[in-house]
């Protein structure tokens, strides 16, 4: 095996195409390489699969569009897609993908020649037919149910076996499979492993199956597999090492149907919304093969650089490495497992033409000046499979956002949501957003995540401006709310501008005079000696700039009960959407999370209320509903009165150190609806403190307190 990459071939090539070798020029599979070199006038690089970083400078002088990696089945493996997909962002200074890869293998050198052959000489064509193959189902079916896109309807085919880990139904299996002849795309779900769908087809169901010219999508773990492969050893705590037999492979079996192309994972697949997301990219948007791939690996750094990182850098993986103790289910499974997604065939084939008026999330772009603004839509019936994200949480939950590559002039200073509504309900937001250059032109990557609320239904319609300028000095290279690593304020009293304070300010822009104002007035508020007595008042002045700095307090756990005062006064219109991004994380140090919650109030805006709202009725933390409570109380929300009785009415134990505050946040809301839930609260047998909810009655409805006072008898 050669140890550096090296030029095979001094014929004319055009620059936008490599094809990568990992063998000598004498084995069998360089009748693949051949074929796809000529077809592009592609320049061939021989590599060693084990060290693929020497290939850096020849593809850099490449710049290519398209790269191939023909290789053995025995040679691909989870280890190399991820070297690979690591040295894919490192052609430039952007963290993005900087080409479209593919690998092209077979059962033999015949199957890669084949699969080379059929993506060179296919011509697009619109997509009419689809259809899903799933196994573990309740029962075996087979049902026709019309695919819909935005107006156009695919004729689609649904094929569910019976079935679990221990067994399938195999006739039906042999009977219906078949019938995915002629389907443009298929799709194979189900819990997988490298020779089988769980409850669903094995390998052996495969041999004979024709999928001459479709485009098969996998969504069951590890059905990518052509040899060595990685599986968590949870008894022992480390990464096993396994390897399928080349008879045995599924993936090679798919390989062997005539499939044009077959995307599938190396890994425990990230989350199934993801390939239907990739289906929507091929029949409608009319991507090849590889830049439909490229796209979900963008999404991947989108979501690593949420995590507060630089760019993409997966750990080398390998037998027996030690499994994380405490694994973050975001950043450590489903981000780890979207790096082994692949794609197998030419990178370059285009398979199907573009519908663009059918796609799912339709996107426009209007430059007004130095903004552009920004319009997206889906429909109600796309928007779980279409807008969900794995590689995000909003607060215990799987995040949704709406993600998009604008092409940009100029230099962006931010990028601000004016207002995401599900049917008609306005829902929080946070944002991400990088710069990508890629061959010349500018694209703004970007992703508006919100929150998978069940009682929102309704058609997904996004507002939001890219602002920019053309000062390069004023332009930033990426923005938007991350989750860093927790780090815990040592002394909330303190004044002192601790070392680990200054990334986070930066990161939110933030000087260090301005932290430091921060630390003043939040001292100032508790009385602590030797704080400027007007060091609220200093803070008020850096308006935006005080605003982010107290977030950063709230970040490390620096809060107390007047906190919401420092928000308060540096608040400006926008600026919620750093406090929505904190209080959406799963978890802040210290009382950070009481903080982020109750100082919401600081801005008035439907995004908010929808948060507050949102999450209310569901709160399982005592001391985080009681923050919500007060911020709802605040804003003077009266429809917040009954889920915040209910909280009361409970009448949970545990709940007891915050229940005077919730009956204060209902009795500060007042109104009718407020009398109503007070006395009915007071009048209930399992109320302890009825003299409470008289004096607080006393206020509102003197007549209420009486009758709470006369049926308790106090």
């Amino acid at each position: 095996m050669l140890a550096t990459a090296v030029r095979a071939q001094e014929a004319p090539v055009r620059s936008d195409y490599v094809v990568l070798a990992g063998f000598a020029a004498e084995d069998p599979f360089d009748a693949a390489v051949q074929v796809l070199a000529r077809h592009h006038r592609a320049r061939v690089l021989r590599f060693d699969p084990a060290n693929v970083a020497p290939l850096l400078p020849d593809l850099v002088a490449a710049a290519p569009r398209y790269v191939a990696l023909v290789l053995r089945p025995e040679q691909i493996g989870f280890g190399l897609q991820r070297r690979f997909l690591e040295l894919a962002t490192r052609l430039d200074a952007d963290p993005f993908v900087d080409f479209a890869f593919g690998y092209v293998t077979g059962r033999d050198a015949a199957a890669a020649v084949a699969l080379a052959r059929r993506g060179i000489e296919r011509k697009p064509h619109e997509a009419t037919s689809i259809a899903l193959a799933a196994g573990g189902c309740a029962q075996s079916s087979v049902q026709s149910v019309p695919f819909l896109l935005r107006q156009r309807r695919l004729d689609s085919l649904q094929i569910l076996g019976a079935g679990d880990d221990r067994t399938r139904d195999l006739p039906f299996w042999r009977t219906n499979l078949p019938k995915l002849h002629g389907r443009d795309v298929v799709t194979f779900a189900g819990h997988g492993y490298p020779h089988e769908i769980v409850g669903g087809p094995t390998f052996a169901e495969l041999v004979g199956l024709d999928l001459a010219g479709s485009v098969v999508l996998n969504v069951a773990c590890y059905t990518g597999v052509t040899g060595p492969w990685f599986e968590d050893d949870h008894g022992r705590g480390i990464v096993a090492q396994r390897e399928v037999a080349s008879a045995e492979s599924f993936c090679l079996a798919v390989l062997d149907t005539g499939v044009l192309g077959y995307t599938a994972y190396l890994s425990p697949r990230p989350a199934g919304p993801e390939l239907e997301t990739d289906l929507a990219a091929l029949v409608a948007t009319g991507l090849s093969l590889g830049d439909a791939r490229r796209r979900d690996y963008d999404k991947t750094v989108l979501g690593v650089l949420g995590f507060g990182e630089e760019r993409l850098q997966p750990q080398p993986i390998g037998a027996g490495a030690k499994l994380p103790a405490a694994p973050d289910d975001v950043r450590d499974i489903m981000l780890e497992g979207a790096t082994g997604g692949v794609v197998f065939g030419d990178p370059a084939c285009v398979p199907f033409v573009a519908m663009s008026a059918e796609e799912p999330v339709s996107t426009t772009v209007q430059l007004v000046e130095h903004e552009y603004r920004i319009k997206a839509r889906c429909p109600a019936s796309d928007v779980f499979l279409h807008c969900s994200d794995p590689t995000a949480r909003w607060g215990q939950t799987m995040a949704m956002r709406v993600y998009g590559r604008t092409p940009i002039q100029g230099h962006v200073v931010d990028f601000v949501v004016d207002e995401l509504r599900i049917g008609g309900k306005v829902q929080p937001t946070r944002v991400l957003w990088a710069i990508e250059d890629d061959h010349g032109e500018r694209f703004l990557q970007w992703k508006v995540n919100f929150p998978r609320d069940g009682r929102a239904n309704g058609a997904l319609l996004l507002t939001a401006r890219v602002l920019t300028t053309a000062d390069e000095a004023a332009g930033k290279r990426r923005g938007g709310e991350v989750r860093r690593r927790s780090e815990r304020s040592p002394d909330v009293r303190s004044r002192e501008l601790q070392p680990f304070l200054l990334p986070r300010a930066a990161a939110r822009e933030v000087s260090p005079e301005a932290m430091q104002a921060a630390l003043d007035a939040s001292a100032a508020l508790l009385g602590v000696e030797g704080a400027p007595a007007d060091a609220l008042e200093r803070l008020r002045a850096r308006k935006s700039e005080g605003f982010r700095a107290v977030c950063v307090l709230i970040e490390v756990g620096h809060v107390h009960v007047a906190t919401w005062q420092l928000l308060h006064a540096t608040w400006q219109p926008g600026d919620e959407r750093h406090l929505l991004g904190l209080a959406s994380q799963p978890e802040l140090p210290q009382w950070g999370m009481w903080a982020a919650l109750g100082g919401l109030s600081c801005a008035d805006t439907p995004a908010v209320r929808a948060f507050l709202l949102a999450r209310l009725p569901n709160e399982t933390d005592s001391g985080h509903a009681m923050s919500i409570a007060e911020a709802l109380a605040r804003l003077g929300e009266r429809s917040a009165v009954a889920p915040i009785a209910a909280h009361v009415l409970a009448f949970r134990s545990e709940w007891s150190g915050v229940e005077a505050d919730l009956l204060q946040a209902v009795a500060t809301i007042g109104g009718p609806d407020a009398v109503r839930q007070l006395e009915a609260i007071g009048r209930h047998a399992g109320c302890t403190r009825p003299d409470r909810i008289a004096q607080l009655l006393d206020r509102l409805d003197r007549a209420a307190a009486e009758r709470v006072r006369a049926e308790r008898g106090r």
